[in-house]
C-alpha cells in the first residue's frame, strides 16, 4: 500500500466530485446518506456486540441481575449509535466542507477535520468506557507514530527494546495500581491483571503476603488460570473461523498458538513470586515491590512480542499518573482535556487509514472496515484508483 502525500492528494483528487471519493454507491450526497447511516448501524452493531459480549462474560456472576442486564443492554446501544454517527457522519462533514470550499477537496477536509470534528460523540459512551476507548486510541496513536519514524529511518524498534519499554511500563503500571488500592478508588483501566492491593501490617495477624493462603498455591492458581485465557483467546480465533470443520481446524493448531498463554502465565507468576519473596523477606508489604516485580514480569514479553502491548503499558502507567495530576489539582478539570485527545486522535487515526495506510496500525483498518459495514472499503479502493489514474 503506498503513502498518498499532501501534494498528490490535491493534485490529483481536488476537483473529483464527491460521489467518488465519498460516497461511489450513489451520486446524491443526500440519497446516498441514507445507505451510508444504514450500513452504519448495522456494522456498528455487529461489531459491538460481540466486544459487549466478552466484557460482560468477564464480569461473571454479577451479570445474572437483572439492574446488571439493563445496564448492559443500555451500554450496547449506546456503543452501536456512536459506531453509527462517527462512521456515517464523517461523509456528510467531508461534503459539508467541500461544498463550502468552493466544490473543491483538500488534504486535510478529506477526513482528518471531518473525524476530528465528529469525535465529539464519544460523549455518548459512559465516563467508565469513554476512558478505556480514549486510552486505546492514544495507543494507536503512538502506534503510528512509532511507525512513522521507523519508517522514515529514525528509529528502529527491535524486540529488545520492545521489551525493555514493555518492563518499565509494567514495573510502572503495577506501582500506580498499588499505590491507588491504597486510596481506595479505582481507574477504569483495561490491563492483563489488577495487583494485590497492599496488606496494612498488624500485630494479630502473622500474615505479610497481599493474600490470603500458602504463596505456592496462590502463584500456581494466577499461572494456571492466565494461562487458560490467554489459551482459550488463542484457541477461539484460530478454530472460529474453520468451525464447519473441527477436525481441519483442530490439526492447524501448532505450538505457537501456547504462546499468548505462556506470555499470560508468566507474566502473572513472575510478579506474584517476586512480591511475595520481597514480602516474606522484609517482614511486610509495600507497594514499592511492584516496582522489580512488574519490572521482571515484563521479561514474559519475549513470549509474546507486540508493539501495542508496550506501548499500552506505558499509556495505562500515564493515564493512573494523569488522575493524581487532576487529584492534586495540577490537570485543570474545567477543560476536557480528554475529549480533546480522542478528537485529536481519532482524526489523524482515520485519516491515516486513508492516506498512510503502509504505518496504519491494523486495529484501525478492522474498525473502519466492521463499523462502516465495508463501505470503508469501497472508498479506500476508489481514492487509489483515482490517484493512479490522474498520475
Amino acid at each position: 500500500m503506498v503513502e498518498i502525500s499532501k501534494h498528490l492528494f490535491e493534485k490529483t483528487c481536488s476537483d473529483v466530485h464527491c460521489s467518488v471519493l465519498l460516497h461511489p454507491w450513489n451520486r446524491s450526497c443526500w440519497t446516498s446518506s441514507i445507505e451510508t447511516y444504514k450500513s452504519a448501524f448495522a456494522g456498528s452493531a455487529k461489531f459491538y456486540i460481540l466486544i459487549h459480549l466478552v466484557q460482560n462474560l468477564m464480569k461473571g456472576k454479577k451479570m445474572l441481575k437483572r439492574k446488571e442486564l439493563m445496564k448492559a443492554g443500555e451500554y450496547y446501544i449506546r456503543s452501536t449509535i456512536l459506531g453509527a454517527l462517527i462512521a456515517g457522519s464523517c461523509s456528510s462533514l467531508s461534503c459539508l466542507l467541500r461544498w463550502l470550499l468552493g466544490r473543491k477537496f483538500t488534504y486535510y477536509t478529506y477526513f482528518l477535520i471531518p473525524n476530528t470534528i465528529n469525535g465529539v460523540f464519544i460523549l455518548l459512551e459512559p465516563p467508565k468506557r469513554r476512558g478505556l476507548v480514549i486510552n486505546l486510541f492514544c495507543n494507536l496513536v503512538i502506534e503510528f507514530w512509532i511507525r512513522l519514524l521507523e519508517r522514515d529511518g529514525y528509529l528502529t524498534m527491535t524486540k529488545g527494546k520492545q521489551t525493555f519499554m514493555f518492563m518499565v511500563g509494567s514495573a510502572v503500571l503495577f506501582y500506580l495500581m498499588r499505590l491507588e488500592g491504597e486510596s481506595g478508588k479505582r481507574t477504569p483501566l483495561l490491563w492483563l491483571f489488577r495487583p494485590e492491593k497492599v496488606r496494612q501490617k498488624t500485630d494479630d495477624s502473622k500474615i505479610v503476603c497481599p493474600h490470603d493462603g500458602p504463596c505456592t498455591k496462590h502463584i500456581l492458581k494466577g499461572v494456571s488460570s492466565y494461562f487458560g485465557i490467554g489459551f482459550a483467546f488463542t484457541m477461539a480465533r484460530v478454530l472460529l473461523p474453520r468451525i464447519s470443520s473441527p477436525l481441519k481446524a483442530l490439526a492447524s493448531v501448532r505450538g505457537e498458538h501456547f504462546k499468548m498463554g505462556l506470555f499470560f502465565a508468566t507474566y502473572i507468576g513472575i510478579y506474584r513470586a517476586v512480591v511475595c519473596y520481597l514480602c516474606r523477606k522484609q517482614g511486610y508489604d509495600s507497594a514499592m515491590y511492584a516496582l522489580p516485580a512488574g519490572y521482571l514480569a515484563g521479561l514474559s514479553f519475549l513470549f509474546k512480542p507486540n508493539l501495542g502491548f508496550a506501548i499500552a503499558s506505558l499509556t495505562g502507567a500515564f493515564k493512573l499518573y494523569s488522575t493524581i495530576l487532576y487529584e492534586k489539582k495540577i490537570l485543570p478539570e474545567n477543560i476536557p482535556l480528554p475529549l480533546m485527545m480522542y478528537c485529536f486522535c481519532q482524526g489523524l487515526l482515520f485519516h491515516s487509514r486513508n492516506v498512510h495506510p503502509d504505518i496504519c496500525p491494523q486495529y484501525v483498518f478492522k474498525l473502519t472496515d466492521s463499523v462502516s459495514n465495508g463501505k470503508s472499503r469501497i472508498v479506500f479502493k476508489n481514492l487509489l484508483e483515482t490517484v493512479k489514474a490522474a498520475m
